[in-house]
C-alpha cells in the first residue's frame, strides 16, 4: 500500500507543461494543459506587454501552487539568427533585421535613417 501511494506521488502532474490558451479577458487568463488552468499569471522580459489571443500554444509552470506561463510558442521561420520580430495578432510588425535596419508593416528604415519601400 505505502508504494503504491509513492509512485501515485511520482506521477503526478510535471512542474512545466505545454498549454493552450482558452479565455483571455478582464486579465483573467485560462488554459487547458492536464487540466483547466484558472487565473494564469504570464510572465515575459521587462518592458514587454502582450494580452495573448485565444488558442495560444504556452509553457506553464507551477510555482507555490499557482500556474505561471513563462512563454509562448514562437515562429521563427521568416526571421535569422540574432533578429527579433515582434507581430500582433493582426498581422502587424516591427522586425529588426541583422543589418541594422528595421522594418515595420514592410517599410524599411536602413540604419542610416533613410526610408525605402
Amino acid at each position: 500500500m505505502w508504494i503504491s501511494r509513492q509512485i501515485t506521488k511520482a506521477r503526478e502532474t510535471p512542474s512545466v507543461q505545454t498549454g493552450t490558451s482558452t479565455l483571455n479577458r478582464n486579465g483573467q487568463v485560462e488554459a487547458v494543459s492536464t487540466g483547466a488552468e484558472r487565473n494564469i499569471k504570464i510572465y515575459s522580459p521587462y518592458g514587454y506587454s502582450f494580452s495573448l489571443p485565444e488558442g495560444t500554444e504556452m509553457m506553464l509552470a507551477k510555482s507555490d501552487g499557482q500556474q505561471s506561463a513563462i512563454g509562448t510558442l514562437m515562429h521563427t521561420d521568416d526571421i535569422e539568427t540574432g533578429e527579433i520580430k515582434i507581430t500582433s495578432a493582426s498581422g502587424a510588425y516591427i522586425h529588426l533585421k541583422n543589418d541594422g535596419s528595421v522594418i515595420i508593416n514592410g517599410l524599411e528604415i536602413d540604419k542610416d535613417g533613410v526610408v525605402s519601400s
